[in-house]
């Protein structure tokens, strides 16, 4: 049975990455099957001024496949050290770390059995977010035996383990390239260990103290480096901490017993050139076969594991905005319908951008929705998310289970800022502490684009140890607070930029509250408790929010609530950025208080600039009169509220438009049918010939503290924001 882990080592010669290499080698679940190394592009250079990678005595670096009997990948680097903030992300054309892409790129081609690579990180951040960005990218696992293993440790797994590493640079106080250049760091590690104590340094050299090149060890197997003529270079004469390091002329491998039986590993050398950020972004993209219209998509079937997995596909879009929903439903599992959808998505954002931009799509992501038919499968799931989603500035999320038509197990929907002139940025704490709670994984607490910030749904945890707070009230309360505690890092205050509230009560909590009693259910319990909430700021709205109500089957961790506002940052939705307008009073309510001719008891509010975003939600009543008389009501209600706004899209093309249906279960007989009837009324009535509907099977809806409603529609619009003079 082959190894879980076929891993590729990185290994620059020195005593961590052959360490690292033991360790996963001796795991009963891996196996090292080659090494890759990256050098200087001129061979006579002894050190790069790198931030990531160890160059000096490379040239002995050959012999380490010959030594231990496993085939090296080498590759010259081309980049330098360019990008040098912490986190990676996607990439940058010219860094060195394209070449690192590049080069197990290359691995993984020639060695197809590799799906994971082991490197030498012990301390370094920067290091190992480089390599995990790159392993992330290629669809790598990696592992780091070593992370954060203590460094006196490190030097007693050295000896222990019979590694026999020679110090080849050195630049530390207490330190001497005279004396200390080509000794044993078994040797000098009492004296190591001793300068640590007196100067601070790391005794393992993780802080750039020393570099080490390693020559026998148990991983060579057939044979060992003797190194038969060196010299060294002294590169400083600073009286303190004088550096140099050791430059090897010579050296041969010297065979052990068995070699006969053992093939020497072959040397192989990458030497295509670094395939560019947009280049990469077009070679993972999907052939495109839009031809530009972004209406209603009819549903694919894909398959995945094995069995179908039916996916019906949502896109609503213009040049600001686009939201892409899919869900998915057959014999696959949860996790390979996720895989299906964010493949289908990306697909479909490639179409929309263009390959060029493709490596930005995910990135410019600002709210997820993520919808189960079964909570209990959220983390399989989620370790779904987190291999699409990015890891650096994620997007916000909520999660909630809800209760589907037909076989449907996983809906999926992002919301995409695709104008190039909206900020977009990511508040992700991810230390526990007593603010709010902490985002493990790969989601924020909020996302601010576009004069919005979008939070993610807070649900009743204590931050300090992100347990649900016991009692209903208090948990909703809980949930509250913690929202509002975002809002104000975020510069916009609940309880005065508050554009529009989502609140989820879960339906397995409605038994523990008297149904005679309405006040006691938890829907009007977490509505008092944002109420209290907005009533504490310095000053109340000159607006109303928008509050939509929703009954879903469960929560994360059977919470009784989970709260989703949507602020209003600086000056709002196509406003100028950095600018803040603190004067309220130019955002308003829907001026129509009174219903709508034959409306059939549809209500409707919004709140809106003129000219620049409206924001409206519109209820529909449960009716005994054909639910197609019911959508065009609601249709033309969504009509009025734009035509308040002055954003109809007959005016201007470029307004970005995004519904969202919340339906009771119970409500439609064929929700995917309701769904484009009410997509193909709103195109009619809005002049909006690209328009389509996202749709939510909930277990019941209403705005504010009406839960009987038959369905609700969440609409959206705006122009571009302005760039500032």
């Amino acid at each position: 049975m082959p190894p879980k882990y076929a891993c590729c080592a990185l290994v620059s010669g020195g005593k961590d990455g052959v360490l690292a290499a033991m360790t996963v080698d001796a795991r009963d679940d891996a196996e090292v099957v080659c090494f890759a190394n990256l050098c200087p592009l001129d061979a006579t250079t002894e050190e790069l001024d790198s931030h990531c990678f160890q160059t000096v005595a490379h040239a002995c670096v050959d012999a380490l496949g010959e030594c231990a009997g496993k085939p090296l990948f080498r590759r010259r680097i081309r980049g330098r050290s360019k990008r040098l903030a912490l986190e990676y992300g996607s990439g940058e054309d010219g860094d060195e770390v394209e070449d690192l892409r590049a080069l197990l790129r290359a691995v993984t081609r020639a060695a197809p059995e590799v799906n994971s690579v082991c490197s030498g990180a012990i301390l370094s951040d920067y290091q190992r977010l480089r390599v995990e960005a790159v392993c992330a990218d290629l669809g790598l696992t990696s592992l780091a035996p070593l992370w954060r293993v203590p460094q006196r440790e490190v030097l007693r797994r050295v000896r222990d383990e019979g590694v026999d590493a020679r110090l080849v640079k050195v630049a530390a106080m207490g330190l001497n390239p005279a004396t200390h250049l080509g000794a044993s760091i078994v040797d000098a590690s009492e004296e190591l260990c001793r300068i640590e104590d007196e100067y601070g340094s790391y005794c393992a050299g993780e802080g750039g103290e020393f570099e080490t090149l390693v020559v026998d060890c148990p991983m060579f197997v057939r044979g060992r480096l003797a190194l038969t003529k060196t010299r060294a270079v002294k590169t400083s004469d600073d009286a303190f901490a004088p550096s140099g390091h050791l430059v090897v002329d010579a050296f041969e491998v010297v065979l052990k017993d068995n070699a006969d039986s053992i093939e020497p590993g072959r040397v192989m050398w990458v030497e295509d050139e670094c395939e560019s950020v947009d280049a990469r972004a077009a070679s993972d993209a999907s052939p495109s076969t839009s031809d530009g219209a972004f209406s209603a998509l009819d549903d694919e079937r894909v398959g995945v594991e094995g069995v179908e997995c039916v996916l019906r596909p949502t896109l609503t879009a213009s040049s600001i905005l686009m939201c892409v929903s899919v869900s998915a439903e057959g014999a696959a599992s949860h996790e390979a319908c996720a895989d299906a959808i964010f493949r289908y998505a990306r697909a479909r954002v490639v179409e929309r951008l263009g390959a060029a931009a493709a490596a930005l799509a995910w990135p410019r992501v600002a709210m997820t929705h993520v919808y189960l038919d079964d909570m209990s499968q959220f983390a399989r799931v989620n370790a779904v998310y987190s291999k699409h989603m990015p890891a650096v500035a994620p997007s916000a999320r909520a999660c909630v289970a809800t209760r589907f038509h037909d076989d449907v197990k996983v809906q999926i929907d992002c919301v995409f800022v695709l104008d190039a002139r909206a900020e977009r940025k990511s508040l992700h704490v991810q230390s526990l502490s007593s603010w709010a709670p902490a985002c493990i994984g790969p989601y924020g607490q909020c996302v601010r684009a576009s004069g919005l910030a979008h939070v993610a749904g807070q649900i009743g945890m204590e931050p300090t140890t992100l347990d649900l707070v016991p009692g209903v009230d208090a948990q909703l309360q809980r949930a509250t607070r913690s929202a509002a505690a975002v809002a104000d890092v975020v510069g916009a205050p609940l309880g005065a930029r508050a554009l529009a509230v989502t609140l989820y009560t879960n339906a397995a909590h409605d038994d523990a509250h008297a149904r005679s009693d309405i006040d006691a259910h938890p829907s009007r319990v977490m509505l008092r408790a944002l109420r209290r909430e907005c009533a504490r700021g310095d000053r109340l709205f000159s607006w109303s929010p928008l509050v939509t109500q929703l009954v879903v089957a469960d929560l994360p961790k059977n919470a009784v609530g989970e709260i989703v506002p949507t602020l209003l940052v600086d000056d709002g939705p196509s406003g100028e950025r950095g600018y803040v307008d603190d004067d309220d009073s130019l955002v308003g309510e829907s001026r129509a208080g009174e219903p709508l001719p034959d409306d059939h008891g549809v209500r409707s509010r919004s709140v809106l600039r003129a000219s620049r975003f409206a924001r409206c939600v519109v209820s529909a009543p449960r009716s005994d009169r054909p639910i197609d008389v019911i959508i065009a009501a609601a249709s033309r209600n969504v009509a009025a509220r734009l035509d308040e706004a002055h954003l109809r899209l007959d005016d201007d093309d470029d307004i970005a438009l995004a519904v969202r249906l919340y339906h009771a279960s119970s409500a439609f007989e064929d929700a995917v049918a309701s769904r484009r009837a009410l997509a193909s009324r709103l195109r009619l009535d809005l002049n909006a010939p690209a328009l389509d509907v996202v749709a939510v099977p909930v277990l019941a809806c209403g705005l504010d503290d009406d839960l009987d409603a038959a369905f609700v529609l969440d609409a959206y619009a705006c122009r571009p924001e302005r760039a500032r003079d």
